[in-house]
């Protein structure tokens, strides 16, 4: 361990971002805020950041990772670790080039290769951290990343383990709603989770959240009632706002150095680099036709910009369909190839193909040395506004309210080049006077467009030089009426807590949560849509079919794209999108929706996980919900209205659209496992080749003969495999094609060792799917592995061996697992005692024989032998599951957990086999049931209805100790003690404190069960 102070932060920071004949120095505020967070027995983060743009905020990351790291003395000892372990960066919109998330992946790389110096120091400093300050036998890196930008089942890599130092690249929406136990595109199963992990150690960097400030008075009301509990569990939590202009009444941070005025300091470069900008007056846009005349004024001014010295131009605008009018008027003069257009209407998927192929010569880092041999054009909207570390030539924008305009010249000359920087600032002649109905910056719009009228100069034109404007502004009142206007969320009352900490099953009402993200606004989430090729949702087996195969390879968040859900119930309802909505969340202006207006109706999948039925398949608009995570039928279909993606991939897709499909690409980088889906759909665009040919004649097969020889489909599969790990695909796309002879490669070598039964599943009468088993361990870290793990649709079922998992060593595990996990956090010895005997505890249930029967496929007939945890014999499809569900005679919804409860509470009654020390405090009792029977999501604050008059009498011993049960479990009855116990123990340890709790538990039941996948 290291002993790392404010003076080793310079060290640390150089180490980092210096290249060779580039040295880099923090800047001094950074050096300030180094000495407030670490000095002293807390770890004091301001309420506020207050800097302009282009000033180095993201550098926040690297001073929340160094002050965590110069607490790692304090494992094992009385002083708590203060510094938050979880660190959010957060913005109020969708963002196409992501600089936060882009540091933070060098800055765990640099720690996670360090090989000595002051970058080890904090590299092992972290690791012990992430280790609880033990010999844990899972070895964990310094510092994870992820980016949460969508709400996707089985999407939460981030919330693996509690002791992890990680950063978390995100929106307001996405950890605003997982905060407030209600999050968006997940079920309700791991809310607790998500919540307490968010609340709990944890810091959240709000930035440039001009539009953001109900999340913030929210986050403000959350860190209030965390300390309403008998016993605060004494976790921090930071909300931070950065901004140039922060609400006044915040305990505020501002940058006090005189660097920012010093021409020859790389801050002062920046700060006092001039950016004349001109103003024009689109007279012609007013009524029906002036969009036309505005979209060629935008793009005309960009053209006029074009010099030997300014070849790349950045074009604002304020919405997605005038963003999309330039692109196409701009396509329609020059080389497609030289425009771009960025919107947050993208999937991640093509949004990371275009920057790392695109954009990489606008990077800031590259900007003095760049050399562009033709003029490029970048269209953007709003989601180029923050979190895009890029420098631009030249700059066209729409008018909007100042507050945004200052951020959108933050990516012109962002580096203070010593170039003719130019900008023209463009609005629409019917706003001038009056812009109340824009639905994001109303009237803030035409007063900023009058006060820079005022301040131009004889040229017509302002300076929007960050420190020029500074000097220019207006106070109090006169700026905020030029600012985007504020909202304010409701007021938080206890009430409204109550109701959300409920999650399974939630009350009715339930509590609007966009209303505490982004205030009273018309808008409210976007939903997710991703596209399938093997979908027919016409026919009873088509649904059966479709319905299995997601089942098995689930939407991930890489793969969807983030629609406003007004634009896409008008889709539904019509065909027609009419996008006209600004790329900021929680605005979408949204008239009423009828049903289906003409025509067949198209079907979707409102995706829910395992909890997905034919119910959720809809052609109606209005059972669309924010949140939704929609899956649409690749073929058919008019996909172009509903989203932006890469011209060239927008020709294919046109031609062949089942390339839109890239489930099996998303699922191997999320999940960490193979997969292959053998559908006609999808092998008639695979490469050409033998692999292809033997597929085609597979599935043929199998049609006509729909019991064919397991063993000649087998081999089959094995001859398909084999081909397609070795091909070497040419061409435009060929990148496209690495990870299916990757995936090919792990799956063939899989079936080498556990067998093609456990692997090979029939999906109706056209298609498989060949599903790996292992985990591949060098994706483990950013996978969501085991995130929302249960036994019928775990991830993880057997030892890596591919035998199953024994009762008794999973119990052991995991109570191993929570006691670390509980150790790392500095919890009381009560507390850490509590969960290990939760975790030893937890799937006692699993003992009843019909659970067993249906650990080895149903077949109730095998008796004897050892209790199993875990099985490869588990079904894995919903139909599947149910026949082996029939057969074990296990009853429908069926809960292992609540008859665990009820066998602890045997051993509880009669006292032998408890501790003592547990036994004497009521609590430390309430708390382990409560945890053992929320360790799947239920139990907050009521159990399900299960119906199970056939429930046999179980007996067994334990460890020792002898659990026994007569019949029904009955905790569905009001007077079960079920509901009481939760809200006592929310009375105790707060609402988040108790949701922090249950994350220990069900965390170290995850990463157990990960543990024996791929280590025994």
């Amino acid at each position: 361990m290291f002993r790392l102070s404010v003076a080793d932060f310079r060290a640390f920071f150089s180490a980092l971002w210096s290249e060779p004949d580039k040295p880099k120095q923090p800047f001094q505020w950074q050096i300030d805020l180094v000495e407030k967070v670490i000095s002293g027995e807390e770890n004091q983060w301001p309420e506020a950041i207050a800097l302009p743009t282009a000033s180095g905020k993201t550098a926040c990351l690297d001073i929340a990772i160094f002050a965590l790291a110069a607490q790692a003395d304090r494992l094992g000892t009385t002083r708590p670790i203060t510094a938050p372990r979880r660190i959010f960066f957060v913005v109020d919109r969708r963002i196409i080039v992501d600089e936060a998330y882009a540091r933070a992946e060098k800055l765990a790389d640099k720690l996670s290769k360090a090989e000595g110096g002051v970058l080890k120091a904090v590299a092992d400093n972290l690791r012990l951290i992430a280790q609880g300050g033990t010999n844990s036998v899972v070895k964990k890196p310094p510092l994870l990343v992820f980016a949460l930008r969508g709400g996707m089942y089985r999407s939460e890599a981030w919330a693996r383990d509690p002791l992890q130092p990680i950063i978390v690249a995100s929106t307001v929406d996405q950890v605003g709603s997982r905060m407030l136990f209600r999050a968006y595109g997940r079920g309700p199963g791991m809310w607790p989770v998500y919540a307490g992990l968010i609340a709990n150690d944890s810091l959240i960097l709000l930035d440039e959240a001009h539009c953001a400030q109900p999340f913030l008075q929210t986050m403000q009301s959350v860190k209030r009632y965390r300390s309403w509990a008998e016993y605060p569990l004494g976790r921090c939590f930071y909300p931070v706002v950065m901004s140039a202009t922060p609400p006044p009444e915040l305990e505020m941070f501002t940058d006090t150095s005189s660097e920012r005025k010093n021409p020859d300091h790389p801050l002062g470069r920046r700060q006092l680099a001039s950016k004349p900008a001109a103003l024009v007056e689109v007279k012609a846009a007013k009524g029906a036709k002036g969009l036309e005349s505005f979209v060629k004024a935008l793009a005309d001014k960009a053209e006029e910009l074009i010099s030997d010295e300014r070849k790349a131009v950045v074009i604002f605008a304020n919405r997605v369909g005038t963003a999309r009018a330039v692109y196409e008027l701009l396509c329609s003069r020059w080389n497609e190839e030289q425009i771009i257009l960025l919107t947050g209407r993208m999937r991640p998927i093509d949004r990371d193909d275009t920057v790392n192929e695109r954009l990489k010569l606008l990077a800031s880092a590259c900007s003095e040395e760049r050399k562009l041999d033709e003029p490029l054009f970048v269209m953007a909207t709003q989601t180029l506004e923050v979190g895009a570390d890029l420098d631009f030539d030249g700059l066209v924008t729409e008018c909007a309210a100042l507050d945004a305009l200052r951020q959108r010249f933050g990516r012109l000359n962002r580096m203070g080049r010593p170039i003719p920087a130019r900008a023209v600032i463009l609005i629409q002649g019917a706003q001038v006077d009056k812009s109340d109905d824009d639905p994001i910056y109303g009237s803030a719009l035409a007063a900023t467009w009058k006060w820079l009228k005022e301040q131009a100069n004889d040229h017509g034109e302002v300076d929007f030089g960050i420190s020029t404007m500074e000097q220019s502004l207006p106070a109090g009142a006169d700026l905020s009426a030029m600012n985007t206007p504020a909202k304010n969320a409701p007021v938080m009352m206890p009430a409204h807590v109550d109701c959300f900490g409920q999650t399974r099953p939630a009350p009715d009402p339930d509590p609007d949560v966009a209303l505490f993200l982004h205030g009273p606004r018309d808008g409210v989430a976007d939903v997710q849509i991703c596209w399938r090729a093997d979908l027919e949702l016409n026919s009873d087996a088509g649904i059966n079919e479709a319905l299995a195969s997601l089942s098995l390879c689930p939407p991930s968040s890489s793969e969807a794209m983030p629609v406003p859900i007004g634009v896409f119930r008008r889709w539904l309802a019509s065909g027609i999108s009419n996008d006209d909505t600004p790329d900021v969340e929680g605005v979408d202006p949204t008239a009423p929706i009828e049903a289906v207006e003409s025509g067949a109706p198209h079907l979707v999948i409102r995706w829910h996980g395992r909890d997905t039925t034919r119910e959720d398949i809809t052609s109606d608009p209005r059972r669309i919900r924010p949140g939704d995570v929609i899956v649409l039928p690749a073929v058919g279909w008019s996909w172009q209205e509903l989203g932006d993606f890469p011209a060239a991939k927008k020709k294919e897709f046109s031609i062949n659209p089942q390339f839109l499909d890239v489930g099996d690409r998303a699922y191997i980088q999320s999940r960490a496992k193979a997969i292959l889906r053998i559908h006609p759909a999808l092998v008639s665009i695979w490469p050409e080749g033998r692999a292809k040919e033997l597929a085609k004649e597979l599935l043929t097969k199998i049609a006509e003969v729909p019991d064919m020889d397991t063993e000649e489909v087998a081999d089959y599969i094995k001859e398909i495999l084999s081909n397609l790990s070795t091909i070497q695909p040419t061409g435009p796309f060929s990148a496209r094609w690495s990870w299916l002879a990757k995936g090919a490669a792990h799956l063939l070598e899989e079936m080498k060792s556990i067998g093609y039964r456990r692997m090979i599943v029939r999906i109706g009468r056209q298609a498989l799917c060949i599903t790996g088993q292992k985990l591949l361990e060098e994706m483990i870290p950013q996978a969501d592995t085991f995130s929302d793990e249960d036994d019928v649709g775990a991830s993880g079922i057997t030892k890596g061996s591919g035998e199953p998992v024994k009762l008794d060593e999973h119990l052991k595990g995991v109570a191993a697992f929570a006691r670390s996990y509980a150790k790392g956090c500095g919890l009381s010895e009560e507390l850490v005692n509590a969960l290990e005997y939760a975790g030893i505890w937890h799937d006692l249930g699993k003992a009843d024989p019909r659970y067993q029967a249906l650990l080895r496929g149903g077949n109730k007939w095998i008796t004897g032998g050892d209790l199993l945890a875990k099985s490869g014999d588990m079904r894995r499809t919903p139909q599947a599951t149910r026949a082996s569900r029939i057969a074990a005679n296990y009853p429908e919804n069926g809960r292992h957990e609540l008859l665990s409860v009820r066998l602890i509470e045997s051993v509880v009654k009669s006292g032998a086999g408890v501790p003592t020390s547990l036994s004497e405090d009521p609590t430390i009792i309430d708390l382990i049931l409560h945890l053992v029977a929320s360790h799947h999501g239920y139990c907050r604050p009521f159990a399900p209805v299960v119906f199970d008059d056939e429930a046999p009498d179980i007996e067994l011993t334990m460890n020792g100790v002898h659990f026994s049960w007569q019949g029904p479990t009955h905790l569905e009855r009001l007077d079960s003690g079920v509901s009481d116990r939760y809200w006592r123990l929310v009375k105790r340890f707060g609402w988040w404190g108790l949701a922090w709790l249950e994350a220990l538990l069900r965390l170290a039941d995850h990463r157990c069960s990960e543990w024996e996948e791929t280590k025994r």
